[in-house]
C-alpha cells in the first residue's frame, strides 16, 4: 500500500496528474513484461474511488486527502468544483493548512482563465458599475466569479495564517535555523503562463527517460512508492506561486512549536476585524501586526477599537515595538501600521469583486474610517488613559502618555504631569490599600489642591513630615505655579499660600517638626517657612485653632512656642504698650468667641487670616499673651483638666467661664483621695492662675477674686469627704482672707445637700448620706446647720419604714413635705399609733407650724379611722380641734404665737403647694384646709356604726357643726338625728329598767358619761323626751333674734308649706355652730349664762345677715318681717330635728 500522507505531500494540486497516471499505465503495458503488468494492475486497483460533492461534504476530515479531492473533483464542472471547494472551506472542518491550500488551489484553478479574461476586459479606469455590468452579463459567469472571490479571500487569509502559525513542514526545511516567518504573498491570480518551460516539458513527458523509468520500476522501493523517484528529482509546481520566506527570530523554533492563536477554521471564515479584535484581546501583538499589515484596508476603520481591546496591563512599549500605536506624521495627519511592502496591490477587479461579493463587517463594531487629526489623537489618548483607571496601573498610564508624546501627539503635557505627580503619591507617600483604591487620574483631577496636599501628608510621621513636604509637596506646588504661568495666570504667592494652608491643617505633633525646620537659626535655604512674621502667625493660628486638649499636647505647644522668634519693643511707651496689649487681647478674644451656640469655632485658617494683617508690635503682644495661656494650660493639664487653648483666650474676659473652669479643676481632685500636701499645692496653683505680673494679661482664673477662688476651693475640699483636711485648710483660707464664717456655713450647706441628693440610700449612717451629715459638723452649729441636720435625721427615719420606697432625691424635691407623712401612714398599718413620732418627723422636715401639726393630726386620725382605732381617732380629732380653736380663724398661732411658713427648712416649694403667693394667702389656705379636714373627720367618725357610744358621737357632731360650712349642715343634722334616735331608745330602756328595779349597770356601761363634765339623773331623764329636746333645740334659734342667717341647701318642707320652705332657704349658717354648742352644754347639764350667750353671738358665723338689713322698713313692717322669719326658722329647725307640729307651735309661743 502507498503511504497516503506522503502521497498527499508529494502530489501537486493539478488534475493533469491523473492523466499522467493513465499514460503511465499504458506505457507500462506496452513496454513491460507480464510480471510488471501484473504489478501495475495491482497498483491501479488500490487507488481510491472518486466521491460525489455530497459525499465530500459529509465525509470526515480525516478521510479527505489531496488525492481523493483531486480524483473526486476532476470529473466535475467548473461551477461544481468552485462551489464544493467553497463549501468545504466554509464548513469549519478544515484545520490542516496544507489540505486547505490544496482545496483553494483546486478551486482557483478552475476559474483562472475566466478571471484572466475579465482582467483584460476591465480597464484601469473602470468603475464599480462597469465591473458589475461585465460580470453579471451571464449568470454562470457571475456564480463562478462570486465563488472565485470567496476562495481568493480565503487564499489571502491562508497566506496570513501560515505566516502567523507556520506548519511543521515549513519548519523542518531549515532545522538548524529559526523557522522563517512568511510575510510574502503569492500571485493573486494563478495562470498557466506562470509555469516554467521545464514544467511544460514534464507535461509532455512526465516520466523522463524510459531507461530511468525501467530502473525505477524494477527497484523494490518503487513498488511501495513509484512516485518517490520523480518527486525526488523535482516537485510538481503548484497552480499558484509559493509565498516568500523571511527569517524572524520571534517565530518559535522547531523544538518549541507554538499553537496558533486562532484555529484555522475560524481564521478562514471570521470577519477580519473580528479576527483582529480576538488577537488584540489575547495580546497576540505579533500576529495582530501581521493581520493589520496584510489586511490593512479591512482593519483600518477599526484601529481605535482594536487598540482599546488590548488588555490594559500590556505595556505600550510592546505595542510600539510592533508599530501598533497611533502617531502623528509631518503636519496633522495620522500615522499607523503601514502595508506589507511585499504584497502586490489589488487590481480594480479584485477590489470591486470583494465589495460586491464578500460579506461586510458586523454593523455593531464602531468604525472610524477617516484619518484622525492631532486634536482627535490627543482626545483619544486622554480618554484611553482615563479608561485604565480601574486597573490602578499608574505606570502603564504614564507610559501611554510618554509614548503618545514621543509619537508626536500634542497637548499631553498636563496629563503627564498629573500622572507623574500621582505616581509619586501612589508609590512614595506610603498610602494604605484603601487610599490606593481611592486615587485615580479621574479622582486626582476632580480633587482640590488642598485635598491632594493632605493626601501627600496623610501617612507622614513626625520623623518624615519635613522630608515629605520637601520631596512630595513642594514639587507639586512648583508644578501648579508653572502651570499657572503657562496659562497666563501667574500667581507669585501660590506656593506660599498653599504651603501655609498645608501647615495649618496639620495636627500639632506634625506641625512641631515643621516649625523646628523654620526656626530663625536654620539656614535660609533649608527653612520651610522663610519669613519670621509668617512663622509667628502660623504658630498663633495653629495653637489657638487646635481642637486638641489632651494633657500631652501642652508640651508640644510649648515646644512650638520655643521655635518662635524673640522680639523686643525698645523705646515703647508703657501707657501705649498697655493699651496695645488690651486692644490685642480683646480683639483676639472677640474673634475666637462664637457668635451663637450653633456657630462653629474658628479654624486655624480663619485665625491665620485674622493674624496676617497684624503689625509687628501686635504680633509681639500676641506672643506674650500666648506665653501666659500656655503656662495656664500646663497647670490645668497637671490637675487633669482638659481644655483647649482657645478656651483660655475666650474666657480671658469672662468671669463665669473662669468660675466653671475653677470648679472643674477642684472637683476633679475630690475623688482622688488627695492628702493635705496635694490640696495645698492645688491652692498654690489656683493662686498662680489667678495672678500675673501684668494686670491685663493674667492667668486662666484672673477674673476671679480671692474670695471666689476660696469658695470654690473649699467646696472641692469638702466634696472629697476628707473633713479633717477641710478643717485644716479652712484655717489657712481664713488666715489668707479667702473665706469667713458666713461663707463657710453656705459652702458646707451646699456641699451637704450635694451629698444628700447623690445618696442612693437615706440611711444617715452609711454612704453619701453619712457624708452629708458629717459635712455639717465642719461648720459651727448655726440654726441653718441644725435645721439641715434635722432634715437628714427625718430622711433617715422615713426610709426606715420598709414599706416606703423613696429615694433621698425624691424626698428632697417633694413639693409638700406633709405628703411624706401621709405616705408613711398609708404604707404602715400601725404608724398612727405613734403620733409623737409623726409629729417629730414633720417638725424635722420643716413643718413646725401649728397648722401643719393640725394637718398631721388629721392624717393620724384618718389612719386611725381606717384601722378602726376610735380612741386614737378621738385623740387626733381633739388635737385638730385644739389647733383650730387656738388659731381662732384669724391666723393666730397656738398660745398666741403667729404661724409662718418661712420657719420651715425646706428649700423647695412650701407645704401649701403654692409657689410665689404671699405668706398670708398661704396661711389662709392652710387654715381652711385644716378646718375642712377637722369637721370632715369629726363627721366621718360620728357616722361610723361600729361604736355604741352615742355620747362620743354627739361630741363629734358638735365639732362638725361648729366648723363646717353652711352647705353641709343638713347632712350633719341628719347624722345627729340618727344618733339621737338611738340614744333615746337607750334612755327609754334604762328608764324601764330603773322603774322595774332591774339593775342598769350594763346599760350604763354602754352609755359612758361625757368626758367633759358629769351629768345628773334629772338631766338624763330630760333627754329621753325626744320631742321636747327637738323643741328645745328650736328655741335655741331664738338667740338669733338680733341676726338672721342664710341657710343654703335646705329643701322646702312639705309640712311647712311652700312659703316656709322658701324662708328656710335663708336660715343663718351661724345657727349650726350655736346649736351644736347648746347641745353640748345641755348634754353636760350646765346652764348657759347671758354672758356666754352674748359671747357666742360675738363669734364669727358663716353667712350672717345683720339686723341693719331691716332698717329700711317701717317699725311695724320690720317687726312683722322679723317675727315671720323667726317663726319660719323655729318651724324649719324643728322639722329637721323631727319634732311634732304641736311642740313646734309651743316653742314659737
Amino acid at each position: 500500500m502507498l503511504n497516503q500522507s506522503e502521497t498527499s505531500h508529494k502530489c501537486g494540486g493539478d488534475h493533469l496528474l491523473i492523466w499522467s497516471l493513465i499514460s503511465l499505465s499504458f506505457s507500462v503495458t506496452e513496454s513491460c513484461s507480464t510480471a510488471s503488468q501484473i504489478a501495475m494492475d495491482e497498483l491501479l486497483t488500490s487507488l481510491p474511488e472518486p466521491l460525489t460533492p455530497e459525499q465530500l461534504l459529509s465525509s470526515s476530515i480525516s478521510d479527505l486527502t489531496p488525492a481523493i479531492l483531486e480524483l473526486s473533483l476532476s470529473s466535475l464542472s467548473d461551477i461544481e468544483v468552485l462551489s464544493t471547494c467553497r463549501q468545504l472551506l466554509e464548513s469549519g472542518k478544515i484545520e490542516d493548512a496544507h489540505l486547505a491550500r490544496t482545496i483553494v488551489n483546486l478551486g482557483l484553478g478552475r476559474c483562472a482563465q475566466e478571471i484572466t479574461r475579465l482582467e483584460t476586459e476591465v480597464g484601469e479606469g473602470s468603475s464599480e458599475e462597469d465591473v458589475k455590468r461585465i460580470v453579471e452579463v451571464d449568470a454562470s459567469i457571475s456564480d463562478r466569479v462570486r465563488a472565485w472571490t470567496v476562495l481568493d479571500d480565503i487564499r489571502r487569509r491562508l497566506d496570513t495564517f501560515e505566516i502567523i502559525s507556520p506548519s511543521p513542514r515549513v519548519q523542518e526545511e531549515s532545522p538548524a535555523q529559526p523557522t522563517p516567518e512568511l510575510i510574502g504573498a503569492s500571485d493573486p491570480i494563478p495562470s498557466s503562463s506562470s509555469k516554467t518551460d521545464e514544467e511544460k516539458m514534464e507535461l509532455d513527458d512526465p516520466w523522463g527517460d524510459e531507461a530511468d523509468t525501467q530502473e525505477s520500476l524494477t527497484s523494490p522501493s518503487l513498488l511501495d512508492d513509484p512516485w518517490e523517484a520523480a518527486a525526488s528529482e523535482k516537485e510538481s509546481p503548484p497552480m499558484v506561486s509559493e509565498p516568500k520566506l523571511e527569517v524572524s527570530s520571534r517565530t518559535p523554533t522547531p523544538s518549541e512549536p507554538s499553537a496558533p492563536p486562532i484555529p484555522l477554521s475560524v481564521f478562514l471564515n471570521q470577519s477580519i476585524p473580528l479576527l483582529a479584535l480576538d488577537l488584540a484581546a489575547s495580546a497576540s501583538l505579533s500576529a495582530l501586526k501581521v493581520v493589520c499589515q496584510r489586511h490593512r484596508d479591512e482593519v483600518f476603520p477599526y484601529r481605535l477599537l482594536i487598540l482599546e481591546t488590548v488588555p490594559g496591563w500590556v505595556s505600550p512599549s510592546e505595542m510600539e515595538e510592533e508599530g501598533l500605536l497611533l502617531g502623528v506624521k509631518d503636519g496633522d495627519n495620522e500615522r499607523w501600521v503601514a502595508d506589507d511592502p511585499t504584497l502586490e496591490s489589488k487590481s480594480i477587479l479584485q477590489r470591486t469583486l470583494e465589495i460586491l461579493y464578500l460579506p461586510p463587517p458586523p454593523p455593531y463594531l464602531s468604525a472610524r474610517p477617516e484619518p484622525l487629526t492631532a486634536a482627535d489623537l490627543t482626545k483619544w489618548y486622554t480618554e484611553h488613559v482615563l479608561s485604565l483607571d480601574s486597573l490602578g496601573l499608574i505606570d502603564v498610564q504614564l507610559a501611554w502618555v510618554q509614548h503618545g508624546a514621543s509619537l508626536g501627539v500634542p497637548s499631553l503635557d498636563e496629563l503627564g504631569e498629573d500622572l507623574s505627580l500621582l505616581s509619586r503619591l501612589a508609590y512614595d507617600a506610603n498610602l494604605t490599600p484603601v487610599q490606593h483604591a481611592k486615587w485615580t487620574v479621574t479622582s486626582w483631577r476632580a480633587s482640590s489642591q488642598g485635598d491632594i496636599i493632605n493626601a501627600y501628608l496623610s501617612n507622614s510621621t513626625p520623623v518624615s513630615i519635613v522630608g515629605d513636604i520637601k520631596r512630595l509637596v513642594m514639587p507639586y506646588l512648583y508644578v501648579l505655579e508653572s502651570r499657572a504661568e503657562r496659562a497666563g495666570k501667574a500667581d507669585a504667592n501660590l506656593v506660599e499660600r498653599l504651603l501655609h494652608d498645608a501647615i495649618l491643617s496639620l495636627p500639632l505633633q506634625l506641625a512641631l517638626p515643621v516649625f523646628e525646620a523654620s526656626k530663625a537659626t536654620v539656614p535660609q535655604a533649608e527653612r520651610i517657612v522663610k519669613n519670621d512674621l509668617n512663622v509667628a502667625r502660623l504658630a498663633l493660628a495653629c495653637l489657638y485653632g487646635s481642637e486638641e486638649k489632651e494633657s500631652y499636647v501642652w508640651s508640644t505647644m510649648s515646644s512650638i512656642f520655643e521655635c518662635l522668634p524673640v522680639w523686643e519693643l525698645d523705646g515703647s511707651d508703657p501707657d501705649s504698650d498697655s493699651e496695645l496689649t488690651s486692644t490685642t487681647l480683646d480683639s483676639i478674644a472677640t474673634f475666637v468667641r462664637p457668635t451663637s451656640a450653633s456657630a462653629p469655632p474658628p479654624t486655624p485658617k480663619d485665625l491665620f487670616l485674622f493674624f496676617h494683617p497684624l503689625p509687628f508690635a501686635s504680633l509681639s503682644r500676641a506672643l506674650d499673651i500666648l506665653d501666659v495661656h500656655l503656662e495656664s494650660g500646663e497647670i490645668l493639664a497637671r490637675w487633669n483638666v482638659a481644655t483647649q487653648l482657645r478656651f483660655l483666650l475666650q474666657s480671658s474676659r469672662n468671669g463665669s467661664d473662669q468660675k466653671e473652669l475653677a470648679e472643674k479643676m477642684v472637683r476633679r481632685q475630690a475623688s482622688k483621695g488627695l492628702g493635705e500636701d496635694m490640696w495645698r499645692r492645688l491652692w498654690d496653683d489656683m493662686e498662680r492662675l489667678g495672678g500675673g505680673e501684668d494686670s491685663l494679661v493674667r492667668g486662666a482664673l484672673g477674673m476671679l477674686d480671692l474670695r471666689e477662688r476660696g469658695r470654690i476651693y473649699l467646696g472641692g475640699v469638702l466634696s472629697s469627704g476628707n473633713f479633717d483636711v477641710a478643717r485644716r485648710m479652712i484655717k489657712r483660707l481664713q488666715s489668707a482672707g479667702a473665706v469667713d464664717e458666713k461663707m463657710i456655713e453656705e459652702v458646707v450647706l451646699e456641699t451637704s445637700k450635694e451629698f444628700y441628693v447623690s445618696a442612693e440610700s437615706g440611711n444617715m449612717h452609711t454612704g453619701e448620706m453619712k457624708l452629708a451629715y458629717d459635712c455639717l459638723s465642719v461648720a459651727p452649729a448655726t440654726p441653718p446647720i441644725v435645721k439641715e441636720k434635722k432634715y437628714i435625721e427625718a430622711t433617715s427615719r422615713l426610709v426606715s419604714f420598709s414599706s416606703l420606697a423613696l429615694s433621698p432625691l425624691e424626698i428632697r424635691y417633694t413639693a409638700d413635705p406633709l405628703s411624706l407623712i401621709a405616705k408613711v401612714l398609708a404604707a404602715s398599718d400601725d404608724a398612727y399609733r405613734h403620733p409623737d413620732l409623726m409629729l417629730d418627723m414633720a417638725d424635722k422636715l420643716g413643718c413646725s407650724g401649728e397648722i401643719e401639726r393640725g394637718l398631721v393630726w388629721g392624717m393620724i386620725g384618718r389612719a386611725a379611722e381606717k384601722g378602726g382605732d376610735w380612741e386614737a381617732g378621738k385623740e387626733a380629732l381633739e388635737g385638730m380641734v385644739e389647733v383650730v380653736r387656738g388659731s381662732g380663724g384669724r391666723g393666730r398661732g397656738r398660745r398666741g404665737q403667729g404661724h409662718t411658713r418661712g420657719s420651715s427648712s425646706i428649700t423647695t416649694i412650701g407645704a401649701s403647694g403654692v409657689e410665689g403667693e404671699s405668706s398670708t394667702n398661704a396661711t389662709a389656705k392652710l387654715e381652711a384646709k385644716l378646718r375642712t379636714e377637722t369637721w370632715g373627720l369629726a363627721h366621718s367618725l360620728a357616722r361610723q356604726s361600729d361604736t355604741a357610744d352615742p355620747t362620743t358621737k354627739l361630741l363629734f357632731i358638735n365639732y362638725a357643726l361648729e366648723l363646717c360650712p353652711p352647705s353641709h349642715i343638713p347632712e350633719i343634722l341628719e347624722t345627729f338625728r340618727k344618733v339621737e334616735s338611738g340614744r333615746i331608745k337607750l334612755d327609754y330602756a334604762a328608764k324601764r329598767r330603773r322603774l322595774q328595779g332591774i339593775p342598769n349597770s350594763n346599760l350604763q356601761a354602754q352609755v359612758p358619761l361625757s368626758p367633759t363634765s358629769p351629768t345628773s339623773t334629772s338631766t338624763a331623764e330630760e333627754r329621753v323626751l325626744g320631742s321636747r329636746t327637738a323643741a328645745r333645740a328650736a328655741k335655741l334659734a331664738l338667740g338669733f333674734g338680733e341676726r338672721i342667717g342664710h341657710l343654703r341647701g335646705l329643701a322646702p318642707s312639705p309640712k311647712l308649706g311652700g312659703n316656709v320652705g322658701g324662708q328656710l332657704s335663708s336660715v343663718t349658717a351661724g345657727m349650726g355652730a350655736r346649736l351644736s354648742r347648746s347641745i353640748s352644754r345641755d348634754t353636760a347639764g350646765s346652764t348657759s349664762t347671758e354672758e356666754t350667750k352674748r359671747k357666742s353671738l360675738d363669734e364669727p358665723t358663716y353667712g350672717v345677715v345683720p339686723r341693719e338689713l331691716f332698717e329700711g322698713f317701717a317699725g311695724d313692717e320690720a317687726e312683722r318681717v322679723r317675727l315671720g322669719a323667726r317663726r319660719a326658722l323655729v318651724r324649719g329647725v324643728g322639722w329637721l330635728l323631727g319634732a311634732d307640729e304641736s311642740e313646734i307651735s309651743g316653742a314659737e309661743r
